[in-house]
This record gives structure tokens, C-alpha cells and sequence, in this order.
């Protein structure tokens, strides 16, 4: 498989972009088909393939290769090197079968990231908002390096699936904290500071990278984390994580209507979609968990779509401000019908999967309690409010004298612009319910 992805890397990098375009075009349904195929359980001591790692995977591979298309115009060998890197550091870490391991790449993961965001930004800013993004996620993941370490000397074993099968027994607060790296990578609201500002300094395929895959390792170390220790299963620490998560959810919705910056807001948005996928996870039950896997999955595409339609507004525009771009639906109607379509999936209409995981999380909300079920049916509205605050502010009312009127849309932007909408509908009927 790394030989595979170098050979790839390679080609990639010495290829022009229509080359590009095509092999991506031909490489996608052969993608969707190998990954599909291989959903039985393998363990072969260095890789563990199960259904949700393996979806997390077909998730990865394809927002890289969305991502190439999206980036066509950069024709820079280091730009696509450090994508192509990220996406095999992600795909190496959700496929580690060791803890030791999984932690290695999940730390080395924030490196080619932060080199994008360094290299590639837009502003003086972006050295600020690299630096909010190191200390957040560097600091919060030490004191699971000390449960590791906890583990190893207890345990004399780090293997995912030794640990996962029988009660750990260690120290109610070295469990919380160790639990500390994945909230603040997902994040949470309260640990999230880093995220906005990354989002709005980083360039188009570091936003799509970081909203698509970056934020679901932090949901995937909180599934195997959930399954390992049994502090979780204690009333006192579950209901204080999932209710710090849902009412931070709720804050960070009405966020979303006091941002000038679409990015900042689709930012504050991945905020709240992340706290169904912590209450999910935290709540233990299967279908808890089968509703997080499914919003996590809906999320990654949407969410890089989005930032990939505030890129397309930002190069017929020149800015990202909601007091400048309005008035799209009279100038550039394929730009509004595309802002139209991701805004309803963002919201979880039918048929996608989006709707699958909000109605899957209502009972499991309902099971714990009348007042969470309040809270995430609040959530709920409040992200249908939203995004149509985000439809219809930039593509209704007068059009704004700072579009260009002569600058149509590329062609080369419809690709990867059909491309996240099309896993949303085609996988509702994926065997991922059934795990």
C-alpha cells in the first residue's frame, strides 16, 4: 500500500492538471469499489481493518482526490506533496492497530497542515492562528501520552483490540484528561478557539483537508477511546461530557449568525455537527454510535464543499465578508444553485445520510434524558437557521457593486463541485448501519 501511494505521489506531482482531472475521474469508481470490498475484519499485527476505519479511509482518500481537483490551478510540487503526505499520515493512522502508533501519526498528522497553513495562507495572520492551532492540540494530547504510558506499564500491551476487551481500571481524572486530545481536535466548544482561525488564514485545500478528515480523527480517537476505558460508563462523567458538548453546540449555533466571515461561519457550523458526534460516542450505545460514524461521514463532505463554495465566492468577489457578497443569485446563478444545494445538505434533508445521523441521535438523546432532548432538537433548528442565513444573505437582495461582472465560473470547478455532492446520496444505502 506505501508503495502504491508513493508511485502515486510521484505521478501526481509531474502530471499537468488535465492529466490530473482524468486519472482522478478514472481512479474514483475503482476507489469506491476496493474500498467497499474490503469490509471484512484483517488483523495482521501492523493494520486493523474494520467498517468504520475502512469508511474513514474511502472518506480520506476521496476528499484527496477532490482536493487535487479543486486546487488545479496550483501548479507548486510542495503544495501537492504536503496534501498527498497529509492524506497517507491520516490513512496510516486509521488504520494503526497499536495505540503507540495510533498516537505517533495522530500528533504527526499536524504537520503538513501547519505547514499549509504557513506556506499557503493569506494573511500576516495566519503565523497567529498556526501558533493558537500547535499549542491547543500539542497540549491537550501530553496527557494521553501519559495514559499510554499508564497502559503499557499496567498492561504490558498497547494493541487496540487487547484493550478494548476487557475493564481497564485507572484513575477516574487520568481518563478525562487522556480524553482531552480528541474534544479539542474534534472540537468542542470551549477548546475550539484554534479552529476558526485556522480555517480563515489556511488556503483552500488545507480548509477542505482540516474540515474533511483532520476533525474526524479527533472523533475516531473518541470511538476507540469510549470502547477502552470504563469511566465512560459512569452517569457523573458521561452526562458532563455530553452535556458540556450540547449546550457548547447550541452556543456555537448562534455563533454562526454573529460571523461576518463565511469561512469563520462554516467554521462555528463543523462546531455544532461535532457535538452530535460527541454525544454520540460518549453515549455508548450502538446506535449512539452508528448515528456519530454517519454524521462524521456526512459532515466531511459537506463541509469541504462549502469551504470550496466560499473559495469560488472569495475569486468572484475578492472577499470573504457577508457585507460584500450579496446579490450572487443575479450575477452568477450556477455559483447560488450550488450555495443552494450544500446549504439544504448542510441543514440534513433527504435522501442524504445527514438526515440519517440527526433522527439517529433523537432516541438516543431521549434515553438520557428529556432536557438533552431539548437541547439537541435546539440544536437542530438552530442549524436550519443558519444556513439559510447563509443562502440567503449572499445570493438574495441587491447585488453588490464589488462582484466581477465578467468573470464567469470556471469549468474546471464543477468536477469537485459534483463530486461532494454525489457520496451524500449514493451511500444512504451503505452497509455501515449493520457493523
Amino acid at each position: 500500500m506505501l508503495w502504491f501511494f508513493w508511485g502515486f505521489m510521484s505521478v501526481m506531482l509531474k502530471l499537468c492538471s488535465v492529466h490530473i482531472a482524468m486519472s482522478l475521474c478514472l481512479l474514483m469508481p475503482c476507489l469506491v469499489v476496493s474500498t467497499y470490498k474490503v469490509f471484512s475484519y484483517v488483523e495482521d499485527g501492523l493494520m486493523m481493518h474494520t467498517n468504520i476505519n475502512m469508511v474513514l479511509v474511502f472518506l480520506t482518500l476521496s476528499l484527496t482526490l477532490l482536493v487535487m481537483l479543486s486546487c488545479w490551478y496550483m501548479r507548486e510540487a510542495k503544495y501537492n506533496f504536503l496534501t498527498l503526505l497529509l492524506s497517507l499520515v491520516l490513512v496510516s493512522c486509521f488504520l494503526s492497530s497499536s495505540l503507540l502508533s495510533f498516537y505517533v501519526l495522530f500528533e504527526l498528522s499536524l504537520l503538513p497542515i501547519l505547514f499549509l497553513v504557513i506556506g499557503w495562507g493569506y494573511q500576516p495572520e495566519r503565523i497567529q492562528a498556526s501558533m493558537y492551532m500547535v499549542m491547543y492540540t500539542v497540549l491537550a494530547s501530553m496527557p494521553l501520552m501519559v495514559v499510554i504510558f499508564y497502559l503499557n506499564m499496567h498492561y504490558s500491551s498497547l494493541s487496540i483490540n487487547i484493550l478494548s476487551l476487557g475493564a481497564l481500571s485507572a484513575p477516574a481524572g487520568l481518563w478525562f484528561l487522556g480524553s482531552m486530545a480528541f474534544l479539542v481536535k474534534l472540537p468542542v466548544y470551549g477548546v475550539h478557539i484554534w479552529l476558526p482561525k485556522a480555517h480563515v488564514e489556511a488556503p483552500l485545500g488545507g480548509s477542505m483537508m482540516l474540515a474533511g478528515v483532520l476533525l474526524k480523527l479527533g472523533g475516531y480517537g473518541l470511538y476507540l477511546y469510549t470502547n477502552m476505558v470504563p469511566w465512560v460508563n459512569t452517569s457523573y462523567g458521561m452526562c458532563f461530557i455530553i452535556s458540556f458538548a450540547m449546550w457548547g453546540g447550541s452556543l456555537a449555533a448562534w455563533h454562526c449568525f454573529n460571523q461576518n466571515d463565511i469561512k469563520a461561519m462554516i467554521a462555528y457550523s463543523s462546531i455544532v455537527h461535532m457535538s452530535i458526534v460527541v454525544m454520540g460516542f460518549m453515549s455508548t450505545s450502538t446506535w449512539g454510535q452508528v448515528s456519530a460514524i454517519i454524521t462524521m461521514v456526512a459532515h466531511g463532505w459537506v463541509s469541504s464543499g462549502l469551504f470550496l463554495m466560499a473559495y469560488i465566492t472569495y475569486t468572484l468577489v475578492g472577499s470573504r465578508s457577508f457585507n460584500y457578497t450579496k446579490g450572487l443569485l443575479q450575477v452568477v446563478p450556477v455559483a447560488s444553485m450550488s450555495w443552494f444545494v450544500y446549504c439544504i445538505w448542510n441543514m440534513a434533508v433527504p435522501p442524504t445520510i445527514n438526515l440519517v445521523g440527526e433522527l439517529a441521535i433523537i432516541p438516543v438523546s431521549w434515553m438520557l434524558s428529556f432536557k438533552m432532548l431539548l437541547v439537541v432538537l435546539m440544536v437542530m433548528f438552530l442549524s436550519v437557521g443558519y444556513n439559510m442565513y447563509l443562502y440567503m444573505y449572499m445570493n438574495h437582495g441587491p447585488t453588490s457593486g464589488y462582484i466581477t461582472m465578467f468573470k464567469p465560473l470556471s469549468s474546471a470547478m464543477f468536477l469537485p463541485i459534483m463530486g461532494h455532492l454525489m457520496p451524500l446520496v449514493l451511500l444512504f444505502n451503505m452497509d455501515l448501519l449493520y457493523y
